[in-house]
């Protein structure tokens, strides 16, 4: 019987105002170099397949937060 471990794809939030921009989140991300904002922190509105969420544990101001993927197109976000 084969299970399947992947996680569902997420889109990661920040709540820019108490995000301190201090790079820990960006630090710890396994994604490729590109998942990174132009404001120095993991990309936002753009779909993060690993989805390990080290990056809200990092976070020292806990403003890192995440939707599935699957959530945001049933509500018919653009992403």
């Amino acid at each position: 019987m084969s299970v399947n471990t992947r996680k569902e794809p997420v889109v990661f939030q920040i709540g820019w105002n108490a995000c301190i921009h201090c790079g820990a989140c960006v630090a710890v991300c396994p994604q490729e170099a590109g998942f990174i904002s132009p404001f120095d922190t993991i990309a936002v509105q753009t779909p993060c397949d690993i989805a390990c969420m080290v990056c809200e544990d990092i976070c020292p101001v806990t403003t890192i937060t995440h939707v599935p993927l699957s959530q945001l197109q049933h509500a018919g976000a653009v992403v």
